[in-house]
Protein backbone atom coordinates (compact mmCIF):
# COMPACT_ATOMS: atom_id res chain seq x y z
CA UNK A 1 0.00 0.00 0.00
CA UNK A 2 2.93 2.34 0.79
CA UNK A 3 4.35 1.76 -2.69
CA UNK A 4 0.97 2.48 -4.31
CA UNK A 5 0.65 5.64 -2.30
CA UNK A 6 4.14 6.80 -3.28
CA UNK A 7 3.31 6.22 -6.93
CA UNK A 8 0.16 8.26 -6.48
CA UNK A 9 2.25 11.02 -4.91
CA UNK A 10 4.57 11.08 -7.91
CA UNK A 11 1.67 11.14 -10.39
CA UNK A 12 -0.09 13.94 -8.56
CA UNK A 13 3.15 15.91 -8.42
CA UNK A 14 3.61 15.43 -12.15
CA UNK A 15 0.07 16.59 -12.93
CA UNK A 16 0.42 19.58 -10.65
CA UNK A 17 3.75 20.48 -12.23
CA UNK A 18 2.21 20.35 -15.73
CA UNK A 19 -0.68 22.54 -14.68
CA UNK A 20 1.73 24.93 -12.96
CA UNK A 21 3.91 25.28 -16.05
CA UNK A 22 0.88 25.83 -18.25
CA UNK A 23 -0.37 28.42 -15.81
CA UNK A 24 2.93 30.32 -15.94
CA UNK A 25 2.44 30.94 -19.65
CA UNK A 26 -1.32 31.49 -19.55
CA UNK A 27 -1.94 34.92 -18.09
CA UNK A 28 -5.50 35.66 -17.10
CA UNK A 29 -7.21 38.57 -18.70
CA UNK A 30 -9.99 39.53 -16.33
CA UNK A 31 -11.32 42.22 -18.58
CA UNK A 32 -11.59 40.28 -21.81
CA UNK A 33 -13.34 37.00 -21.02
CA UNK A 34 -14.95 35.14 -18.12
CA UNK A 35 -12.68 33.14 -15.87
CA UNK A 36 -13.42 29.49 -15.28
CA UNK A 37 -12.31 27.33 -12.35
CA UNK A 38 -9.21 25.93 -14.08
CA UNK A 39 -7.87 29.40 -14.94
CA UNK A 40 -8.48 30.58 -11.40
CA UNK A 41 -6.64 27.53 -10.05
CA UNK A 42 -3.65 28.29 -12.27
CA UNK A 43 -3.62 31.78 -10.84
CA UNK A 44 -3.71 30.33 -7.33
CA UNK A 45 -0.77 28.02 -8.08
CA UNK A 46 1.38 31.06 -8.77
CA UNK A 47 0.28 33.20 -5.86
CA UNK A 48 -1.01 31.14 -2.93
CA UNK A 49 1.20 31.73 0.10
CA UNK A 50 0.25 28.48 1.85
CA UNK A 51 1.31 26.40 -1.16
CA UNK A 52 4.58 28.32 -1.50
CA UNK A 53 5.30 27.77 2.18
CA UNK A 54 4.64 24.02 1.86
CA UNK A 55 6.95 23.79 -1.14
CA UNK A 56 9.81 25.46 0.75
CA UNK A 57 9.19 23.18 3.71
CA UNK A 58 9.31 20.12 1.45
CA UNK A 59 12.56 21.24 -0.18
CA UNK A 60 14.08 21.78 3.25
CA UNK A 61 12.99 18.27 4.27
CA UNK A 62 14.81 16.79 1.27
CA UNK A 63 18.03 18.27 2.62
CA UNK A 64 17.56 16.24 5.79
CA UNK A 65 18.18 13.04 3.81
CA UNK A 66 21.64 14.30 2.81
CA UNK A 67 22.31 15.20 6.42
CA UNK A 68 21.21 11.74 7.55
CA UNK A 69 23.51 9.97 5.08
CA UNK A 70 26.44 12.07 6.29
CA UNK A 71 26.12 10.41 9.72
CA UNK A 72 27.56 7.18 8.22
CA UNK A 73 30.36 8.78 6.19
CA UNK A 74 33.90 9.53 7.38
CA UNK A 75 34.79 12.95 8.70
CA UNK A 76 38.15 14.67 8.21
CA UNK A 77 39.36 17.50 10.40
CA UNK A 78 42.54 19.53 10.25
CA UNK A 79 44.15 21.74 12.85
CA UNK A 80 47.09 24.09 12.65
CA UNK A 81 48.70 26.58 15.03
CA UNK A 82 51.62 28.99 15.18
CA UNK A 83 53.01 31.00 18.07
CA UNK A 84 56.06 33.08 18.81
CA UNK A 85 57.43 33.37 22.35
CA UNK A 86 60.31 34.98 24.24
CA UNK A 87 61.22 33.17 27.45
CA UNK A 88 63.90 31.19 29.20
CA UNK A 89 63.98 27.54 28.27
CA UNK A 90 65.77 24.73 30.06
CA UNK A 91 67.37 21.88 28.19
CA UNK A 92 68.47 18.43 29.22
CA UNK A 93 72.15 18.04 28.48
CA UNK A 94 73.18 14.40 28.15
CA UNK A 95 76.84 15.37 28.05
CA UNK A 96 76.79 16.25 31.73
CA UNK A 97 77.31 13.40 34.19
CA UNK A 98 74.01 13.93 35.97
CA UNK A 99 71.98 14.81 32.88
CA UNK A 100 71.13 18.07 34.57
CA UNK A 101 68.90 20.72 33.14
CA UNK A 102 70.82 23.75 32.13
CA UNK A 103 69.15 27.12 32.12
CA UNK A 104 69.30 28.84 28.88
CA UNK A 105 69.03 32.45 28.01
CA UNK A 106 65.79 34.10 27.13
CA UNK A 107 65.34 33.73 23.46
CA UNK A 108 62.74 34.05 20.74
CA UNK A 109 61.42 30.82 19.37
CA UNK A 110 58.57 29.78 17.07
CA UNK A 111 56.30 26.78 17.31
CA UNK A 112 54.47 25.23 14.37
CA UNK A 113 51.79 22.55 14.85
CA UNK A 114 49.49 20.90 12.36
CA UNK A 115 47.54 17.68 12.21
CA UNK A 116 44.91 15.78 10.23
CA UNK A 117 42.39 13.36 11.74
CA UNK A 118 40.07 10.94 9.92
CA UNK A 119 37.18 9.35 11.78
CA UNK A 120 34.96 6.59 10.33
CA UNK A 121 31.88 5.49 12.31
CA UNK A 122 31.75 1.72 12.72
CA UNK A 123 28.82 1.41 15.10
CA UNK A 124 26.51 4.24 16.10
CA UNK A 125 22.98 3.22 16.97
CA UNK A 126 21.98 6.85 17.48
CA UNK A 127 22.93 7.68 13.87
CA UNK A 128 20.87 4.75 12.59
CA UNK A 129 17.80 5.85 14.59
CA UNK A 130 18.27 9.44 13.47
CA UNK A 131 18.36 8.39 9.82
CA UNK A 132 15.12 6.40 10.26
CA UNK A 133 13.54 9.49 11.79
CA UNK A 134 14.70 11.64 8.87
CA UNK A 135 13.16 9.25 6.34
CA UNK A 136 9.86 9.39 8.24
CA UNK A 137 10.06 13.19 8.39
CA UNK A 138 10.66 13.35 4.64
CA UNK A 139 7.69 11.08 3.97
CA UNK A 140 5.57 13.26 6.24
CA UNK A 141 6.69 16.38 4.38
CA UNK A 142 5.73 14.82 1.03
CA UNK A 143 2.24 14.08 2.32
CA UNK A 144 1.93 17.56 3.83
CA UNK A 145 2.73 19.06 0.43
CA UNK A 146 0.11 16.91 -1.30
CA UNK A 147 -2.41 17.81 1.40
CA UNK A 148 -1.68 21.49 0.86
CA UNK A 149 -2.19 20.99 -2.88
CA UNK A 150 -5.50 19.24 -2.24
CA UNK A 151 -6.49 21.97 0.21
CA UNK A 152 -5.78 24.56 -2.47
CA UNK A 153 -8.11 22.76 -4.89
CA UNK A 154 -10.74 22.74 -2.15
CA UNK A 155 -10.20 26.39 -1.14
CA UNK A 156 -10.29 27.79 -4.66
CA UNK A 157 -13.34 25.66 -5.56
CA UNK A 158 -15.13 26.73 -2.38
CA UNK A 159 -14.35 30.39 -2.98
CA UNK A 160 -15.37 30.13 -6.64
CA UNK A 161 -18.77 28.51 -6.08
CA UNK A 162 -19.59 30.56 -3.00
CA UNK A 163 -18.93 33.66 -5.10
CA UNK A 164 -21.17 32.30 -7.85
CA UNK A 165 -23.90 31.55 -5.31
CA UNK A 166 -23.61 35.04 -3.86
CA UNK A 167 -23.85 36.53 -7.38
CA UNK A 168 -26.90 34.37 -8.18
CA UNK A 169 -28.52 35.43 -4.92
CA UNK A 170 -27.94 39.10 -5.77
CA UNK A 171 -29.54 38.54 -9.20
CA UNK A 172 -32.44 36.61 -7.68
CA UNK A 173 -33.13 39.34 -5.12
CA UNK A 174 -33.00 41.86 -7.95
CA UNK A 175 -35.53 39.77 -9.91
CA UNK A 176 -37.77 39.45 -6.87
CA UNK A 177 -37.55 43.17 -6.16
CA UNK A 178 -38.57 43.96 -9.76
CA UNK A 179 -41.49 41.52 -9.57
CA UNK A 180 -42.72 43.05 -6.31
CA UNK A 181 -42.35 46.54 -7.76
CA UNK A 182 -44.41 45.50 -10.80
CA UNK A 183 -47.11 44.04 -8.56
CA UNK A 184 -47.02 47.18 -6.39
CA UNK A 185 -47.61 49.34 -9.45
CA UNK A 186 -50.58 47.17 -10.46
CA UNK A 187 -51.96 47.28 -6.93
CA UNK A 188 -51.63 51.05 -6.78
CA UNK A 189 -53.54 51.35 -10.07
CA UNK A 190 -56.34 49.14 -8.73
CA UNK A 191 -56.34 51.09 -5.47
CA UNK A 192 -56.79 54.33 -7.39
CA UNK A 193 -59.68 52.65 -9.16
CA UNK A 194 -61.16 51.69 -5.80
CA UNK A 195 -60.90 47.96 -6.48
CA UNK A 196 -58.60 47.01 -3.55
CA UNK A 197 -57.85 48.31 -0.07
CA UNK A 198 -54.75 50.12 1.17
CA UNK A 199 -53.80 46.92 3.00
CA UNK A 200 -52.68 45.38 -0.27
CA UNK A 201 -50.50 48.42 -0.96
CA UNK A 202 -48.86 48.27 2.45
CA UNK A 203 -48.21 44.53 2.11
CA UNK A 204 -46.41 45.06 -1.20
CA UNK A 205 -44.34 47.94 0.20
CA UNK A 206 -43.34 45.82 3.22
CA UNK A 207 -42.21 42.91 1.05
CA UNK A 208 -40.30 45.28 -1.21
CA UNK A 209 -38.46 46.82 1.76
CA UNK A 210 -37.55 43.37 3.11
CA UNK A 211 -36.23 42.24 -0.27
CA UNK A 212 -34.18 45.43 -0.60
CA UNK A 213 -32.61 44.78 2.80
CA UNK A 214 -31.81 41.19 1.80
CA UNK A 215 -30.35 42.43 -1.48
CA UNK A 216 -28.03 44.85 0.33
CA UNK A 217 -26.81 41.98 2.51
CA UNK A 218 -26.31 39.77 -0.56
CA UNK A 219 -24.25 42.47 -2.33
CA UNK A 220 -22.02 42.81 0.73
CA UNK A 221 -21.62 39.03 0.91
CA UNK A 222 -20.59 38.98 -2.77
CA UNK A 223 -17.86 41.54 -2.08
CA UNK A 224 -16.56 39.42 0.81
CA UNK A 225 -16.45 36.27 -1.33
CA UNK A 226 -14.50 38.08 -4.05
CA UNK A 227 -12.00 39.16 -1.40
CA UNK A 228 -11.56 35.52 -0.39
CA UNK A 229 -10.58 34.75 -3.99
CA UNK A 230 -8.16 37.67 -3.90
CA UNK A 231 -6.43 36.25 -0.81
CA UNK A 232 -5.78 32.99 -2.68
CA UNK A 233 -4.93 34.33 -6.14
CA UNK A 234 -3.47 37.73 -5.31
CA UNK A 235 -6.05 39.72 -7.28
CA UNK A 236 -9.75 40.43 -7.37
CA UNK A 237 -11.57 38.21 -9.87
CA UNK A 238 -13.30 39.58 -12.90
CA UNK A 239 -16.40 37.93 -14.32
CA UNK A 240 -16.64 34.28 -13.33
CA UNK A 241 -18.08 31.67 -15.68
CA UNK A 242 -21.51 30.83 -14.21
CA UNK A 243 -22.92 27.43 -13.35
CA UNK A 244 -24.78 25.84 -16.24
CA UNK A 245 -28.48 26.05 -15.25
CA UNK A 246 -29.38 22.87 -17.15
CA UNK A 247 -26.51 20.68 -15.96
CA UNK A 248 -27.69 17.27 -14.80
CA UNK A 249 -26.07 15.99 -11.64
CA UNK A 250 -25.54 12.27 -11.14
CA UNK A 251 -26.09 10.25 -8.00
CA UNK A 252 -22.91 9.44 -6.06
CA UNK A 253 -21.24 6.11 -6.82
CA UNK A 254 -20.33 3.45 -4.26
CA UNK A 255 -21.76 2.84 -0.82
CA UNK A 256 -20.88 4.83 2.27
CA UNK A 257 -18.78 1.96 3.66
CA UNK A 258 -16.78 1.85 0.42
CA UNK A 259 -15.89 5.52 0.78
CA UNK A 260 -14.98 4.98 4.43
CA UNK A 261 -12.64 2.11 3.48
CA UNK A 262 -10.94 4.35 0.92
CA UNK A 263 -10.59 7.10 3.52
CA UNK A 264 -8.92 4.80 6.06
CA UNK A 265 -6.16 4.09 3.54
CA UNK A 266 -5.81 7.39 1.71
CA UNK A 267 -6.90 10.23 3.97
CA UNK A 268 -3.84 12.47 4.21
CA UNK A 269 -4.51 13.54 7.79
CA UNK A 270 -4.31 9.89 8.80
CA UNK A 271 -1.22 9.33 6.65
CA UNK A 272 0.50 12.28 8.31
CA UNK A 273 -0.40 11.05 11.80
CA UNK A 274 0.94 7.60 10.99
CA UNK A 275 4.21 9.14 9.85
CA UNK A 276 4.32 11.06 13.12
CA UNK A 277 4.10 7.68 14.89
CA UNK A 278 7.04 6.42 12.81
CA UNK A 279 8.99 9.51 13.84
CA UNK A 280 8.08 8.83 17.48
CA UNK A 281 9.30 5.22 17.15
CA UNK A 282 12.60 6.45 15.76
CA UNK A 283 12.85 8.93 18.62
CA UNK A 284 12.48 6.05 21.08
CA UNK A 285 15.33 4.21 19.35
CA UNK A 286 17.41 7.38 19.34
CA UNK A 287 17.02 7.81 23.08
CA UNK A 288 17.72 4.13 23.74
CA UNK A 289 21.02 4.59 21.93
CA UNK A 290 22.24 6.26 25.11
CA UNK A 291 22.64 2.75 26.49
CA UNK A 292 24.80 1.55 23.59
CA UNK A 293 28.48 2.10 22.89
CA UNK A 294 29.81 3.95 19.88
CA UNK A 295 32.74 2.65 17.87
CA UNK A 296 34.84 4.72 15.48
CA UNK A 297 37.94 3.94 13.44
CA UNK A 298 40.49 6.74 13.75
CA UNK A 299 43.59 7.64 11.76
CA UNK A 300 45.61 10.79 12.44
CA UNK A 301 48.90 12.45 11.59
CA UNK A 302 50.44 15.37 13.46
CA UNK A 303 53.63 17.42 13.11
CA UNK A 304 55.37 19.75 15.58
CA UNK A 305 58.34 22.01 14.91
CA UNK A 306 60.06 24.35 17.33
CA UNK A 307 62.41 26.74 15.57
CA UNK A 308 65.03 28.90 17.28
CA UNK A 309 65.80 29.57 20.92
CA UNK A 310 68.14 26.65 21.45
CA UNK A 311 71.38 28.01 22.92
CA UNK A 312 72.81 24.57 23.59
CA UNK A 313 73.38 21.88 20.97
CA UNK A 314 71.46 23.59 18.19
CA UNK A 315 72.43 25.97 15.48
CA UNK A 316 70.75 29.30 15.04
CA UNK A 317 68.08 28.16 12.60
CA UNK A 318 67.86 24.54 13.58
CA UNK A 319 64.79 23.43 15.47
CA UNK A 320 63.30 20.45 17.21
CA UNK A 321 60.78 18.36 15.30
CA UNK A 322 58.31 15.72 16.45
CA UNK A 323 56.08 13.41 14.42
CA UNK A 324 53.05 11.35 15.32
CA UNK A 325 51.03 8.90 13.19
CA UNK A 326 48.11 7.08 14.76
CA UNK A 327 45.62 4.47 13.60
CA UNK A 328 43.17 2.66 15.82
CA UNK A 329 39.68 2.18 17.15
CA UNK A 330 37.87 4.47 19.56
CA UNK A 331 35.16 2.96 21.78
CA UNK A 332 32.88 5.02 24.01
CA UNK A 333 30.80 3.08 26.54
CA UNK A 334 28.12 4.81 28.64
CA UNK A 335 28.28 3.66 32.26
CA UNK A 336 25.90 5.76 34.32
CA UNK A 337 23.82 8.84 33.49
CA UNK A 338 21.83 9.23 36.68
CA UNK A 339 18.73 7.60 35.15
CA UNK A 340 18.40 10.34 32.51
CA UNK A 341 18.52 7.96 29.52
CA UNK A 342 15.87 5.59 30.89
CA UNK A 343 13.58 8.49 31.80
CA UNK A 344 13.89 10.02 28.32
CA UNK A 345 13.03 6.64 26.77
CA UNK A 346 9.90 6.34 28.92
CA UNK A 347 8.91 9.87 27.96
CA UNK A 348 9.22 9.03 24.24
CA UNK A 349 7.15 5.85 24.70
CA UNK A 350 4.37 7.85 26.36
CA UNK A 351 4.39 10.43 23.57
CA UNK A 352 4.07 7.64 21.00
CA UNK A 353 1.08 6.23 22.91
CA UNK A 354 -0.52 9.67 22.82
CA UNK A 355 -0.11 9.80 19.03
CA UNK A 356 -1.70 6.36 18.68
CA UNK A 357 -4.75 7.58 20.61
CA UNK A 358 -4.84 10.67 18.39
CA UNK A 359 -4.88 8.45 15.30
CA UNK A 360 -7.76 6.40 16.68
CA UNK A 361 -9.77 9.53 17.45
CA UNK A 362 -8.98 11.02 14.04
CA UNK A 363 -9.97 7.79 12.28
CA UNK A 364 -13.39 7.82 13.96
CA UNK A 365 -13.84 11.49 13.11
CA UNK A 366 -12.99 10.90 9.46
CA UNK A 367 -15.45 8.01 9.29
CA UNK A 368 -18.18 10.27 10.67
CA UNK A 369 -17.20 13.07 8.29
CA UNK A 370 -17.23 10.83 5.21
CA UNK A 371 -20.59 9.36 6.13
CA UNK A 372 -22.00 12.86 6.67
CA UNK A 373 -20.82 14.14 3.28
CA UNK A 374 -22.07 10.97 1.58
CA UNK A 375 -25.56 11.34 3.08
CA UNK A 376 -25.56 15.08 2.35
CA UNK A 377 -24.81 14.35 -1.30
CA UNK A 378 -27.71 11.95 -1.48
CA UNK A 379 -29.93 14.55 0.18
CA UNK A 380 -28.74 17.29 -2.20
CA UNK A 381 -29.45 15.06 -5.20
CA UNK A 382 -32.99 14.41 -4.00
CA UNK A 383 -33.47 18.07 -3.08
CA UNK A 384 -32.46 19.28 -6.53
CA UNK A 385 -35.11 17.12 -8.18
CA UNK A 386 -37.74 18.05 -5.60
CA UNK A 387 -37.04 21.80 -5.77
CA UNK A 388 -37.07 21.73 -9.55
CA UNK A 389 -40.54 20.18 -9.44
CA UNK A 390 -41.55 22.71 -6.81
CA UNK A 391 -40.27 25.53 -9.01
CA UNK A 392 -42.36 24.31 -11.96
CA UNK A 393 -45.44 24.04 -9.77
CA UNK A 394 -44.78 27.48 -8.21
CA UNK A 395 -44.42 29.02 -11.66
CA UNK A 396 -47.81 27.64 -12.73
CA UNK A 397 -49.33 28.76 -9.44
CA UNK A 398 -47.99 32.30 -9.88
CA UNK A 399 -49.30 32.51 -13.44
CA UNK A 400 -52.71 31.31 -12.29
CA UNK A 401 -52.79 33.77 -9.37
CA UNK A 402 -51.72 36.69 -11.56
CA UNK A 403 -54.50 35.83 -14.03
CA UNK A 404 -56.99 35.66 -11.19
CA UNK A 405 -55.79 39.05 -9.95
CA UNK A 406 -56.33 40.57 -13.37
CA UNK A 407 -59.86 39.16 -13.42
CA UNK A 408 -60.59 40.35 -9.91
CA UNK A 409 -60.74 36.84 -8.45
CA UNK A 410 -57.48 37.09 -6.45
CA UNK A 411 -56.04 39.91 -4.40
CA UNK A 412 -52.57 41.46 -4.44
CA UNK A 413 -51.46 39.68 -1.26
CA UNK A 414 -52.11 36.30 -2.88
CA UNK A 415 -49.99 37.32 -5.86
CA UNK A 416 -47.18 38.40 -3.55
CA UNK A 417 -47.41 35.12 -1.66
CA UNK A 418 -47.23 33.16 -4.92
CA UNK A 419 -44.20 35.21 -5.95
CA UNK A 420 -42.56 34.46 -2.62
CA UNK A 421 -43.17 30.72 -3.02
CA UNK A 422 -41.56 30.78 -6.47
CA UNK A 423 -38.67 32.88 -5.16
CA UNK A 424 -38.05 30.44 -2.30
CA UNK A 425 -38.16 27.48 -4.71
CA UNK A 426 -35.57 29.15 -6.98
CA UNK A 427 -33.34 30.05 -4.02
CA UNK A 428 -33.57 26.54 -2.57
CA UNK A 429 -32.75 25.03 -5.97
CA UNK A 430 -29.69 27.26 -6.28
CA UNK A 431 -28.44 26.38 -2.82
CA UNK A 432 -29.03 22.65 -3.34
CA UNK A 433 -27.03 22.69 -6.59
CA UNK A 434 -24.09 24.49 -5.02
CA UNK A 435 -24.30 22.33 -1.88
CA UNK A 436 -24.10 19.22 -4.08
CA UNK A 437 -20.88 20.46 -5.69
CA UNK A 438 -19.27 21.44 -2.38
CA UNK A 439 -20.27 18.22 -0.62
CA UNK A 440 -18.78 16.27 -3.54
CA UNK A 441 -15.52 18.20 -3.11
CA UNK A 442 -15.62 17.69 0.65
CA UNK A 443 -16.15 13.95 0.20
CA UNK A 444 -13.20 13.58 -2.19
CA UNK A 445 -11.03 15.68 0.14
CA UNK A 446 -12.02 13.62 3.19
CA UNK A 447 -11.06 10.33 1.54
CA UNK A 448 -7.77 11.84 0.31
CA UNK A 449 -8.62 11.54 -3.39
CA UNK A 450 -9.23 15.16 -4.45
CA UNK A 451 -7.21 15.82 -7.60
CA UNK A 452 -6.90 17.98 -10.70
CA UNK A 453 -9.10 15.44 -12.51
CA UNK A 454 -11.92 16.27 -10.07
CA UNK A 455 -11.29 19.96 -10.66
CA UNK A 456 -11.63 19.42 -14.40
CA UNK A 457 -14.83 17.41 -13.88
CA UNK A 458 -16.32 20.15 -11.75
CA UNK A 459 -15.29 22.74 -14.31
CA UNK A 460 -17.56 20.94 -16.79
CA UNK A 461 -20.52 22.07 -14.66
CA UNK A 462 -19.90 25.62 -15.84
CA UNK A 463 -21.38 27.13 -18.96
CA UNK A 464 -19.33 26.69 -22.11
CA UNK A 465 -17.72 29.91 -23.29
Amino acid sequence: MEIIFNIKILLQRLLLAIVSVIGLFTPISHAQEPIDLILLYQEALRNDSLLSSARFQNEAAQELVKQGKSLFLPSITMNASFDKQNKERKFLTPSLPSNDLLSGKKANYKTYDYGVTLKQPLFNYSAYAEYKKILAQTSLSDKQLIKTQQDLIFRISKAYFETLLAKDQVDLFQYQRAAIQEQLSKAEAQFEAGLISVTDINEAKTKKALIEAQQISAVQKLKIKKREIQIITGKLPGKLTPLNPVIMFTEIDNLANDWITIAQENNLELQIKRDEIKIAESEIDSRRSGHYPTINAIASRSRNWDKGGYPYGATKNEGMRSYSDTIGVEITIPIFSGGMTSSRVREAVLLKSKLEEDVDYLRKGIELRVRDYYLSLQTNFAEIKAYQQAMKAATLQLESTQLGFQEGLRNSVEVLDAQQILFNAKLNTLEARYNYIMNFINLKLSVGMLSIADLDEINQYLMAS
